[in-house]
């Protein structure tokens, strides 16, 4: 299974934040701590994504959909 190019996005945002800590604690804390999902794309690939940001992305497009049908 492949990294989704958002999460590798994350994760390289995620070192450059807290890195750099003794022994890395800081770091290792926040990856601890990511929630992550299994996501499958339009042509079947399954990749992991930040569970996080596909609840939003979820969120927002469930919105769009409640706006269209008001329309």
């Amino acid at each position: 299974m492949k990294l989704h190019k958002t999460l590798v996005e994350l994760l390289i945002k995620t070192y450059e934040i807290n890195s750099g800590w003794t022994e890395e604690k800081k770091l290792r804390s926040v990856l601890s701590q990511m929630d992550f999902s299994v996501y499958t794309q339009q042509d079947g690939t399954q990749v992991l994504v930040s569970t996080k940001e596909m609840q939003e992305h979820m969120r927002k497009f469930e919105l769009e959909q409640a706006r269209r049908r008001g329309e």
